[in-house]
């Protein structure tokens, strides 16, 4: 278990009085799915523990518990079908093997399409017959709000918490990171995140801020800009820009800075913010959101560096 987890899981109490339906929500990169796997493990353990020893955690913790189901997008799919969801249907109407709950874990569960969430529904509104106490349903979401309203009612929420900066920074620094304090503030406090990152990520990230710079002063042109990063790491360049071109929206909308950008970064992102007008800050944020969404065609990278490098030129 996470470190920051301790107080959520002490809340989940006697297993016993568990809900059938829990939604375990929370930011990207704190954690949830391993929660989540952990609590379908105490739901199968033979000792209701979790204890990682007996033979039911055991299967469970390689997938192979025949009373443990893990549904997620297929490969190569962005959504969770409704063939997934009778599937799901199908799996807790059946007797348990080896324990005496039936499980499911719904990963990024608001990928959910309408059909599939009306079969979900279904099954929150008419749990099995004779099975209501021996079927446990585990939604995990970064954005709940997507999820159908109805679901979301069936459902009890367990928010789980962002670590704090010393848990934080102690995790990465368990795990030897040569930046700990630069990739945790890049990820906004999501230990998880920051560790899925490249270790020269915050190093990277403050290159394309500078680029940025230097377009929107007039020091470069868009296009000496795309010379210096046609040739970059393009997914994780648009994860940075997409995150610059929100804290200074965001500045500009509020004045407030966004986590992860305080201290050094404060004066850099309100020039920014001044220099561009509120068009231009929307216009780089869809545009690297849009790109984001591209990145598996076989479009050309240098073109697409020059359109998002051409919203912050300067006008007139």
């Amino acid at each position: 278990m996470l470190p920051w987890q301790k107080a959520a899981w002490d809340r989940v109490g006697d297993i016993e009085r568990l809900p059938h339906a829990l939604l375990l929500s929370g930011p990207p990169g704190i954690g949830k799915r391993l929660f989540a796997e952990r609590l379908a493990r105490r739901l199968v353990c033979e000792h209701t523990t979790a204890c990682d020893a007996c033979r039911a955690c055991r299967l469970a913790a390689n997938d192979n518990h025949p009373d443990v189901l893990i549904v997620r997008p297929q490969e190569g799919k962005t959504e969770i079908t409704v063939d997934d969801a009778r599937a799901l249907n199908q799996f807790l109407v059946l007797t348990p093997h080896l324990a005496t709950r039936r499980v499911v874990l719904v990963v990024d569960a608001d990928r959910l399409n309408r059909s599939a969430s009306n079969a979900i529904l279904k099954t929150l509104e008419e749990p099995p017959s004779g099975s209501y106490l021996l079927c446990y349903l585990l939604l995990v979401s970064d954005a709940p709000t997507r999820l159908l309203p109805t679901i979301r009612s069936r459902c009890q929420n367990l928010i789980l918490p962002r670590p704090t900066e010393e848990e934080g920074l102690s995790y990465l620094q368990a795990h030897q990171l040569p930046d700990p304090g630069g990739l945790l503030a890049l990820a906004h406090g999501a230990p998880l995140r920051a560790l899925a990152w490249p270790h020269d990520a915050p190093a990277m990230a403050q290159r394309l801020f500078a680029s940025l710079e230097a377009v929107a002063l007039g020091r470069d042109s868009a296009l000496e800009a795309t010379e210096a990063w046609q040739a970059s790491d393009m997914e994780m360049g648009l994860a940075f820009l997409t995150e610059i071109a929100a804290a200074v929206t965001q500045v500009a909308l509020t004045g407030t800075i966004a986590r992860g950008w305080q201290g050094a970064q404060e004066g850099r992102l309100r020039a920014l913010a001044a220099r561009l007008d509120l068009e231009q800050m929307l216009g780089l944020w869809d545009e690297a959101l849009e790109t984001r969404g591209l990145l598996s065609a076989p479009l050309d990278r240098r073109l697409m560096w020059d359109r998002l490098f051409l919203h912050v030129e300067p006008r007139g």
